[in-house]
């Protein structure tokens, strides 16, 4: 079956975040098959970048071509560009296609259900937003792909509509990345005990919990005196101890980092099929997180990583120093991490899945 001749692929971002990757990734893949791609951005983040409003989107999309949106800072105006009868593929990152405006309905009385009006967490006009994109969603009637069963399921229970399941997927390495030698190159003691915190927004990712990292690791640190931490994905850098603050950093010091560290503690509260986990699986380090969204459909517990019961930071506090002070099990789950991983979660994967979707759509 063939492949479209071009695909025009959208996101907000010009080279940050998740969904950016993603596209991103796509796009490599595809070159290898000779599918003409294109990737559109909302905003720029260097100084000789062409942004694209999304009410222009569809005005440039070729009438042959494919479109392939991934996120964008609004859903109406985006959906109402693009012609009725362009085929179209929506990648969910989120739960915002389907709600009032909140990415992720955090303790929403009426997640299963309509938006509550008024909103209980301030979001403007918010069940009129939610009708329009559901009526645009109809109009377009766009192929869904979700990369958790967790966002499928909740997206097919407010749009009516079937999701296709696609799980996020990396570059993966042939083999585990040597600890020793990551610590080296960092300048970290090979005795150290080390505990990472990563976040797109550092100690201000509400989300993923970035207030409470500092309380979390004083309470780690009180109990094993001989370890270090890094919190890494802010706007600043520093040192307080033991503690070192590094604002966002290049992926491939992100990977030599997470494979100089014992364990990933990873308390968000809200997660679709997290890039940040799979980062890590790919390095070996075993990852302690709250059971949340689509958490668990990637890690496995006390054999890929470990969950907890959301919100019990007690608990995770407590596996963590489990992690710190039993370097045998914090070995095997990375190692365990990094074979699943690779079977499941890797890019080439993910790409295949794709292509196989696109020509369905031909």
């Amino acid at each position: 079956m063939p492949l479209p001749e071009a695909i025009y692929h959208h996101t907000g971002l010009e080279s940050s975040g998740g969904a950016t990757r993603v596209a991103r990734l796509l796009i490599d893949g595809l070159k290898e098959h000779n599918v003409e791609c294109n990737l559109s951005f909302e905003l720029g983040e260097g100084p000789d970048t062409a942004a694209i409003l999304p009410d222009d989107f569809g005005r440039y999309l070729p009438r042959a071509a494919m479109a392939h949106i991934h996120c964008t800072g609004n859903w109406p105006a985006l959906l109402a560009s693009v012609p009725k009868k362009a085929s179209c593929v929506i990648t969910l990152h989120d739960c915002e296609l389907f709600t009032g405006g909140c990415p992720y309905p955090l303790g929403c009385s009426v997640v299963d259900a309509d938006c509550a009006n008024p909103c209980p967490r301030k979001f403007p006009d918010s069940e009129e937003l939610r009708k329009l994109k559901h009526e645009l969603i109809q109009r377009l009637d766009p192929v869904l792909v979700a990369p958790s069963r967790w966002l499928a399921k909740l997206a097919k229970m407010h749009l009516f509509r079937e999701v296709k399941i696609i799980p996020n997927g990396i570059p993966w390495p042939e083999a585990p990345p040597k600890k020793s030698e990551a610590r080296r190159q960092l300048g970290i003691n090979p005795s150290a005990r080390v505990v990472l915190f990563v976040a797109h927004g550092g100690t201000s990712a509400a989300y993923k919990s970035g207030s409470a990292w500092r309380r979390i690791w004083e309470q780690v640190k009180a109990q094993v005196p001989e370890a270090l931490c890094f919190a890494v994905g802010g706007d600043t850098a520093g040192r307080d101890g033991d503690l070192v603050i590094w604002p966002y950093v290049e992926r491939d010091r992100l990977a030599l980092l997470m494979s100089a560290a014992d364990v990933l503690l990873y308390p968000t509260m809200a997660d679709n099929h997290s890039l940040v986990v799979l980062e890590a699986m790919s390095q070996a380090l075993p990852v302690v997180a709250y059971g949340v969204g689509g958490i668990p459909e990637q890690i496995t517990d006390r054999e890929t990583g470990v969950l907890i019961e959301p919100e019990n930071e007690a608990a995770l506090i407590e596996a963590g120093i489990e992690m710190l002070t039993s370097p045998g099990v914090a070995r095997d789950l990375g190692r365990t991490a990094f074979s699943m991983g690779q079977r499941r979660f890797s890019a080439k994967r993910m790409v295949a899945d794709y292509i196989k979707l696109y020509r369905k759509l031909v």
